[in-house]
């Protein structure tokens, strides 16, 4: 397992050179138009030149959760399996988990959000992505995911859904944007709400929160 971590350390601290992303804004929120696939739990995937990809969470959750004070990683070496919860994130002793987007080994973990959690909030399609994975089964997987134009759509319905959720009071101008830090501002939506209406929406049978 060691030999996972240690090997090509700089490789996995620094992403491949590539374009930074095309995005649309909804609300508010960054949303990826190309490259990256969404899933319905608000995990990204990118697909490397290496056959890996690498996974992070999108700028939707990290502006309706806040920043993180740390994060529970997978395993090293480890498979997860696609819907299946594979992290978490902590906020003020509070927990919220996240589906692995994928099928498949993790290879490594980000070190710098080890060190920095607040990378993940700050720039969560960059700097702050999460882990590397070996995938087992990536057409399959990729098929259940949104990409492109979709990515738009669906955070889209994703915002209606928050915005119904925070109620008549909070009403945005044409053009307006979701504030940032949603729960920090409204606590009273509860955190385990916006958890399980956002980023546990398909826990798969005999699933099991471990932390």
């Amino acid at each position: 397992m060691s030999r996972l971590i240690n090997v090509d350390k700089e490789r996995w601290e620094r992403p491949p050179a590539r374009s930074q992303p095309q995005m649309a804004e909804v609300f508010g929120f960054q949303v990826p138009t190309d490259t990256y696939y969404s899933h319905r739990g608000h995990a990204w995937v990118v697909v490397e030149n290496n056959d890996r990809v690498r996974v992070g969470l999108d700028d939707f959750s990290q502006k309706v959760l806040g920043p993180a004070d740390k994060f529970t990683f997978p395993e090293v070496g480890r498979i997860y399996r696609q819907d299946h919860i594979c992290m978490a994130m902590v906020r003020q002793k509070r927990i919220a988990s996240f589906l692995a987007p994928v099928d498949g080994v993790i290879e490594a973990i980000n070190p710098k959000v080890r060190r920095q959690p607040s990378l993940v909030h700050d720039d969560p399609y960059g700097e702050g992505w999460l882990f590397l994975v070996k995938p087992l089964n990536l057409q399959r997987n990729l098929d259940n995911l949104a990409f492109g134009e979709g990515n738009v759509a669906w955070i889209d319905l994703e915002a209606h859904r928050l915005l119904n959720l925070m109620g008549p009071n909070y009403t945005l101008p044409d053009g307006g944007t979701v504030i940032d830090d949603v729960f920090g501002h409204f606590p009273l939506l509860g955190w385990q709400v916006l958890e399980r209406e956002f980023f546990l929406p398909l826990p798969t049978k005999g699933w099991k929160r471990k932390l």
